[in-house]
């Protein structure tokens, strides 16, 4: 007989698995957290890098549009100084640009119309000087420098392809002259016409002191000063059997050779300077009812002349001159030696090679003062004059006045001056002063940093082939360095 008590007792659940859910769950809470916090971590630094080459991009760009930037505007204001050049921020980083010549290409004074030095100037003397009456703008196209900014105008002076440089006075911070209001200029008669890059403040002096070699070769590394003196050529010898060579005639061209001369030429109605070196010891040439055409152009020295003197073209290519540095005339002036441009009288110096630089007019020594002119264009009518080199007087005036039509442009080479008087209108299109191109070039360096606000910068740096007179700039190497 069967128990069925026993068959029937309710079966007791087993215990082995009590207490083994929460463990379970707090394991795969606690894996599914490293997991999550992991990929957050993950995405975090992902952020955080993608961050960082977001804003080295940003660098990069800014620093990239900052060279570019500096390279368009050098073909602009054609200088090789790079002074103040400030490339806009981009991309919120902030863009600064330095610049520094390398190798020996450049003088100091290439791509430059007019370098106005106040030397001997009294303080309240304007460097610059316009009278009234002039029936069209005078014009000064290139870069202009002067020393202070110093204006006396009754008439406009427009300045226009390039920029305006001053030097700031010793140990204070870079201002507007008194003279000028606060956009750094005369608001009634300086104006700023077709590509002027405004007026920019310079912390470097003038200074005019040569490098010790005078040698392009070796140039001076050490130079204080923002200007040096052009190389100075082979001088002809002071011999007084040899001084003041006499002319010649080609049909009713009077020709001159090169030399020292201690008296005044004797000039006829036409006259022409054969190519080469000419000191000019104490006198004063006055030229009026006369044409004088002064040295050869070859292709090569540039330009080409600009006042015809149709009578003397047999001579000028009678002139036994092969190449650029043969080619052209510098006069070399000492003891108060001058050029006076009278009625009816018209004067050409096509420019000559001195070293690194094309001069037509060197002063030699400290006789002129800042209220002498080492050319004056004198009293009367019908004159002209046109100076395809550089004149360089820092210590002396050049005064212009009324002009002929025929050459639009008085100075083509620029000038060194301490002082400049533009009295009247300087022909139909109102040039005055200006660069023509040259053959001399040179390596620019330019450093473009841009800085984020995490105080983090990017460098790129381009070494540029650049021409200053033609406002030729290209760059042939490009890359970054920090």
């Amino acid at each position: 007989m069967h128990d069925h008590r026993a068959s029937n007792a309710p079966t007791r659940p087993s215990t082995r698995d009590a207490g083994s859910v929460l463990p379970l769950v707090l394991v795969c809470v606690v894996f599914i957290a490293m997991v999550t916090v992991a990929v957050a971590d993950y995405t975090t630094v992902g952020l955080r890098y993608g961050q960082v080459v977001e804003r080295r991009a940003d660098r990069l760009a800014a620093a990239d549009g900052g060279l570019r930037y500096a390279i368009q505007k050098m073909t602009k204001v054609g200088h090789h100084e790079c002074p103040s050049i400030d490339p806009p921020d981009v991309n919120g980083a902030v863009v600064t640009l330095t610049c520094q010549n390398v190798g020996a290409g450049f003088d100091d004074t290439a791509g430059y119309a007019l370098i106005l030095t106040a030397e001997e100037l009294p303080a309240g003397v304007a460097l610059m000087s316009a009278q009234g009456g002039a029936s069209t703008d005078k014009r000064i196209s290139g870069l202009v420098y002067m020393n202070r900014l110093e204006f006396d105008l009754q008439s406009p002076v427009r300045f226009e392809n390039g920029q305006l440089q001053y030097s700031s006075p010793a140990n204070s911070a870079c201002a507007p002259s008194p003279t000028v209001d606060n956009n750094g200029h005369d608001p009634n008669y300086v104006q700023f016409g077709v590509d002027h890059f405004g007026i920019v403040c310079t912390t470097q002096p003038w200074s005019r002191a040569a490098s010790p070699s005078d040698n392009p070769a070796t140039p001076d590394t050490n130079e204080q000063g923002k200007f040096s003196a052009p190389l100075i050529g082979p001088l002809p010898a002071n011999n007084a059997a040899t001084n003041n060579p006499p002319a010649s005639m080609v049909g009713t061209c009077r020709v001159f050779v090169p030399g020292y001369y201690t008296a005044a030429p004797a000039l006829g109605s036409y006259n022409y300077f054969r190519s080469g070196n000419y000191v000019f010891d104490g006198f004063t040439l006055s030229i009026s009812n006369s044409k004088v055409t002064a040295g050869k152009v070859l292709t090569g020295n540039g330009g080409t002349q600009a006042i015809p003197n149709t009578a003397c073209d047999a001579a000028i290519q009678g002139d036994n001159v092969s190449n650029v540095t043969e080619a052209g005339v510098t006069f070399y002036l000492k003891n108060r030696a001058t050029f006076e441009v009278r009625q009816n009288g018209t004067l050409e110096v096509l420019r000559r090679k001195q070293g690194k630089t094309y001069v037509s007019v060197h002063v030699l020594d400290d006789s002129l003062t800042w209220n002498d002119d080492v050319i004056l264009q004198g009293p009367g009518t019908n004159k002209d004059m046109a100076m395809h080199g550089m004149v360089w007087a820092p210590q002396a005036r050049i005064t212009f006045s009324n002009v002929a039509n025929t050459a639009q442009a008085q100075m083509l080479g620029g000038g060194v001056l301490s002082n400049v008087k533009v009295d009247a209108s300087a022909g139909a299109s109102g040039l005055v002063i200006s660069v023509e191109p040259s053959d001399i070039t040179g390596l620019v360096q330019l450093d473009s940093t841009a800085i984020t606000s995490d105080g983090r910068s990017t460098t790129i740096r381009s070494v540029v082939d650049y021409r200053p007179s033609t406002k030729y700039a290209a760059a042939t190497s490009w890359r970054v360095i920090d």
